[in-house]
């Protein structure tokens, strides 16, 4: 569990080439977003990937990635007590790995490279959207970031076209499409120049639908690097929004009058609700 949060909360070491999940919270709660997220991810990950940590110790990995980058520590005997700690513990894989963005409300979740973050999203979705069960406290929208690249205008719309490859290729049916770009401490990007450089290869096939669309490209840039995932029925899924995924709008139910008593008084008239003698002339 520690292991999980053993980096130094202001280290940055989101890089291109991973691939996780960008993840809002609420503010203040970062640690506690990504703890309840990666319980929930590892809860659904065993469900559609029953075999996977079986495979990993098979393989002789650990969960780790190949990119994933070394922890650096200029403290030899906290290194070593690491190290001897791990040799004592049962070594189990880390499918999921919480990486600060050291911005406020902002959580990156690194997960192991055989796992689809867009596969598991739309699984943990719509499996909660039937069971109505909320697992989350802390955690606002979980997006899949299926590739994970430099905010630059090039990197971006590269990373797009791996990502919408599907929908790019020569056979893809015809569809709607809608583009979501959120920017975040990126001067230098704007989301004018985002939309229509990411849109023109999806424009030649498909069609946009910002209210319906089948398929949502989601951007999210913050400081040197961006996120890209691809969802589906992305507005019926609450924009991925852990927090109002449950929301119903609740129609007001109709007031029924109460029933009036016709039974007679002691005058012969009939009593109303409140037990008043009735007037049959004025009702």
């Amino acid at each position: 569990m520690k292991e999980r949060f053993k980096k130094p909360q202001n280290s940055f070491e989101i890089s291109p080439g991973m691939k996780g999940f960008f993840v809002t919270s609420v503010r203040g709660r970062e640690k506690k977003c990504a703890l309840e997220t990666i319980d929930l991810l590892e809860e659904y990950a065993a469900k559609l990937y029953p075999n996977l940590e079986q495979e990993i110790v098979m393989d002789g990995a650990d969960g780790k990635d190949d990119e994933s980058p070394q922890a650096e520590s200029n403290d030899i005997e906290d290194e070593i007590a690491r190290e001897v700690a791990t040799m004592k513990s049962e070594k189990t894989p880390k499918l999921f790995r919480y990486l600060p963005t050291t911005i406020d409300c902002l959580v990156y979740i690194k997960c192991y490279k055989k796992i689809d973050p867009e596969r598991l999203v739309q699984f943990i979705f719509a499996d909660m959207s039937k069971t109505k069960q909320r697992k989350t406290r802390f955690t606002g929208r979980l997006i899949p970031a299926k590739v994970t690249t430099t905010s630059k205008l090039d990197a971006i719309v590269r990373g797009a076209k791996e990502v919408a490859r599907n929908l790019l290729a020569e056979d893809a049916e015809p569809t709607t499409f809608a583009l979501v770009v959120n920017i975040r401490y990126c001067d230098d990007l704007k989301r004018d120049e985002v939309i229509p450089a990411v849109a023109a290869p999806l424009d030649t096939k498909h069609k946009v639908d910002l209210k319906n669309a089948r398929y949502t490209l989601v951007i999210e840039a913050f400081k040197s690097m961006c996120t890209i995932g691809l969802v589906e029925n992305y507005n019926a899924l609450k924009r991925l929004n852990l927090q109002t995924l449950f929301d119903e709008k609740e129609t007001p139910k109709p007031k029924v009058p109460e029933p009036q008593s016709q039974e007679p008084n002691d005058d012969g008239l009939p009593l109303d609700s409140n037990g008043t003698p009735k007037n049959e002339l004025t009702g």
